[in-house]
């Protein structure tokens, strides 16, 4: 049987209050009301309301301060509030609201709502998941959004779920998941949902080694591309709260003049419509700006009270929209994902499973012109995800630039390249122990049959060009593995197979030669061949701690996590500085959310990667040299919370 709700409206004109309170009086319910500017909060406590209806204009007004007020209160938090205001891009900054509506107000709408809020349901300070419930979860928001959700960011999705089913006042996750997935009106819960799970820390000039890439490589050969149309194309995706397509905007105006006169869009796109409002708004924090020159703050922002609003100038060139990039159509002339010039996706692949990855990433090949570039996040890599980008490294920078005559159509798979592997995570590993430069081997090329006679130089080579074959075919084994070791470096995984096999054919318990046969396998999701190399490879040489990093890997790619941690500390035993078995173990003890021994093992990164040569190329790091992987490690360091 439904109950008599007292309901409390806060409401600078009246207008809300006045709608209300005839309408609700005849259905029995109790209405007060009061003026924004006049509220109390001793007042709201006396009266006890079972529901608070605020009505409110627009962000930065009192409407919002008094949202965030009732919000913190410790005791009216836990009474429902349903806003309602002329600005609809407030939905998704207000996701603790048990619901919100555009003016007018919808009466059909609240009246389910105080159907709802008449029966028993109250604010739970607690919410229990349990594993089954929450891999239903899991499983139709990878379906549909393609977020995927494990150890690493577990704690992301319980408290973007708490948050939601506190808001709704609802019992249980399994009646929230039914709402979610069940209900044919839920107000658009998806999207309020994922503003919870996709909410990351940005701000202005972040990766400064991208930024000198950009101006001083990428956009200059851009401008010499396109100087015939004089147009240039940019799309930031996943851009969360503006400030990446922003400081592209502010780098073109600061270093580019003779793009004042081209036709320049930057097309900025997320799937967290809070983030959207928030970036169209143009209004930023200290944090936001605290790695931006003060002469860049003065002439790009205005200050409005302890805010920074961005100019008018900027804002005119950069477009916010929403876009799945799972889901969404895309590329398209319509949304302006098509004969792209530079698209930036930093830090969002992440989120998704590395078929995923394969999928968006060859549509990103399709999105963007020839010779168009791409750039990711420092942790993110093309290595096991496409063959359609050659890689570049400027200065500490690297990034991707589409293959000439590459159309985009296929993504990598498993099938289609057999060195391509099931982890997003899975390294391309060269063995730690060859540290030195290897020279590209030269090859002469044998005489082809003509009709004719063949020329006598061509019959009788030279004797030095006679010397060279004779090398390439006797091939000995160091050479064999160090030619190994090179395609390793460049990715060329099929060619690092062969020599690999060609080496175990003249050598047949190599160690070495074994542990690169098992990473090859491994990487291909053949656990079980692989650990036969490393059980042959360990009986040769129980000491090879390439043996080690390779059984640590096998099972890290399974989820033992633990048991992965301490073959990684075989390795370090052996070989104290060995740069991967530091990484790989700060990884999982991220998984494991060990704060503390994540921020210890990177450090031990740091310290192993400054004592290695300046221009190596780190052993299993899938080709990184030193000083960009320095960079990766000391970037994941600052950006790891202060305990």
């Amino acid at each position: 049987m439904s109950r008599r709700l007292k309901v409390y409206v806060i409401d600078d004109a009246m207008e809300l209050c006045q709608d209300l309170r005839g309408w609700l009086d005849q259905t029995d319910h109790e209405v007060t009301c009061s003026p924004a500017g006049r509220i109390m909060m001793h007042t709201l406590l006396e009266y006890q309301p079972n529901l608070i209806v605020l009505g409110m204009t627009r962000y930065a007004g009192e409407g919002m301060a008094i949202y965030r007020r009732l919000n913190n209160h410790r005791q009216l938090r836990l009474v429902p509030m349903i806003v309602v205001s002329d600005d609809a891009s407030l939905e998704y900054e207000m996701l603790d609201a048990f619901d919100f509506q555009v003016r007018p107000f919808d009466r059909g709408r609240l009246q389910v709502c105080l159907e709802r809020l008449s029966g028993s349901h109250k604010y739970l300070s607690e919410v229990s998941f349990a594993e089954f419930e929450l891999t239903a979860l899991k499983n139709f928001l990878r379906e549909h959004s393609g977020l995927h959700f494990n150890q690493h960011n577990h704690r992301i999705l319980k408290r973007g779920l708490m948050r939601r089913i506190q808001a709704l006042r609802m019992e249980s996750l399994p009646v929230y998941f039914r709402y979610l997935t069940a209900t044919s009106d839920n107000y658009d819960e998806m999207n309020k949902l994922l503003g919870l799970l996709t909410v990351g820390e940005t701000s202005f000039f972040r990766y400064r080694s991208h930024r000198e890439a950009l101006l001083h490589y990428v956009i200059p050969s851009l401008i010499q591309q396109n100087k015939s149309q004089a147009k240039l194309r940019i799309w930031s995706a996943g851009c969360s709260t503006g400030e990446e397509p922003y400081s592209l905007a502010i780098l073109l105006l600061e270093n580019f003049p003779e793009l004042l006169e081209w036709d320049v869009q930057i097309l900025a796109t997320d799937i967290n419509k809070r983030s959207l409002r928030q970036a169209r708004e143009g209004l930023y924090g200290e944090r936001s700006l605290r790695m931006m020159e003060d002469s860049l703050r003065q002439r790009y922002f205005e200050k409005v009270d302890n805010l920074f609003l961005i100019s008018a100038q900027v804002k005119r060139m950069v477009r916010f929209d929403y876009l799945n990039l799972q889901t969404d159509n895309f590329p398209a002339q319509n949304n302006a994902t098509k004969d792209v010039d530079l698209l930036s996706c930093r830090n969002v692949l992440i989120y998704f499973e590395l078929e995923t990855i394969r999928q968006i990433v060859a549509k990103f090949s399709q999105a963007l012109r020839p010779q168009g570039y791409l750039f990711m996040g420092h942790s993110e890599t093309m290595q096991n995800v496409s063959a359609q980008f050659q890689r570049h490294h400027q200065n500490s920078a690297f990034f991707y630039q589409r293959k000439a005559g590459s159309v985009g159509k296929k993504s990598v798979t498993a099938r289609a390249l057999p060195e391509s592997s099931r982890s997003p995570e899975a390294v391309a590993p060269p063995s730690a122990r060859a540290q030195n430069k290897v020279s590209t081997r030269t090859r002469d090329k044998l005489p082809v049959k003509t009709g004719g006679k063949a020329p006598l130089a061509a019959v009788v080579p030279k004797k030095q060009n006679l010397d060279q074959v004779k090398k390439v075919l006797r091939r000995d084994p160091d050479q064999l593995y160090r030619d190994a070791l090179t395609a390793f470096d460049h990715e060329k995984f099929t060619e690092a197979g062969k020599l690999f096999e060609e080496l175990l054919e003249k050598q047949p318990t190599n160690p070495k030669a074994l542990i690169g046969k098992g990473l090859l396998l491994a990487n291909q999701g053949k656990y079980s061949d692989a650990r036969i190399c490393c059980a042959r490879a360990l009986k040769e040489d129980d000491l090879l701690a390439e043996a080690y990093l390779l059984r640590g890997l096998i099972l890290d790619m399974e989820g033992f996590l633990v048991r992965a941690l301490v073959e990684y500390q075989k390795v370090l035993w052996l070989e104290p500085l060995f740069v991967m078995a530091h990484y790989l173990a700060a990884k999982i003890h991220d998984r494991l959310s060990d704060s503390e021994k994540r921020k210890r093992s990177l450090r031990n990164t740091v310290r192993a990667l400054e004592q290695a040569a300046d221009q190596s190329i780190i052993p299993f790091s899938g080709g990184l040299s030193r000083s960009v992987f320095l960079e990766i490690a000391r970037n994941e360091m600052t950006e790891l919370p202060t305990l």
